[in-house]
């Protein structure tokens, strides 16, 4: 009795949803044309994909880097590379960690705090690379004598 009793039902529901349309067509918002920021700019597809071949290349980058410090010795070239592109790689992955566990939805203050502090520590690092290649034994001697320490 109860199956005869819930065919109407199911029938009325199938044909309503026949009805309906896919929710990509369907407009939810009135016809006055919003002037948000999110609104009137397209995401790019390829920006991850960008941004990954950009970690990829700074990962392969240092393992000839750090070959060259022992085959080569130290050399003011391979200081220069090394010391901007250490620099870079290690703030993409600190990057993708905030980006991660401190997005703006999840932390608003706490990630541009985060983001902020990360490119400041990028920066001063950079500079303390610098200092420490023109002024000092430079990177690839300090991982030498490092290394045989």
């Amino acid at each position: 009795m109860s199956l005869r009793l819930a065919t109407p039902t199911l029938r009325s529901t199938a044909r309503l949803l026949a009805r309906q349309q896919p929710m990509g067509l369907v407009k939810i918002h009135s016809s006055v044309a919003s002037k948000s920021a999110a609104a009137s700019s397209t995401p790019d597809r390829m920006h991850g994909s960008y941004h990954w071949n950009a970690e990829r290349v700074a990962s392969i980058g240092l393992v000839p880097l750090f070959a060259g410090q022992f085959a080569f010795g130290a050399s003011p070239v391979l200081d220069t590379f090394f010391g901007i592109l250490l620099p870079i790689h290690i703030h993409m992955g600190f990057g993708a960690c905030i980006t991660d566990y401190l997005n703006t939805r999840k932390a608003p203050v706490i990630g541009k705090i985060a983001t902020a502090a990360l490119y400041a520590a990028t920066a001063g690092t950079l500079v303390g690379c610098y200092q420490f290649n023109t002024n000092d034994i430079g990177l690839t001697e300090l991982v030498v004598r490092a290394w045989t320490a």
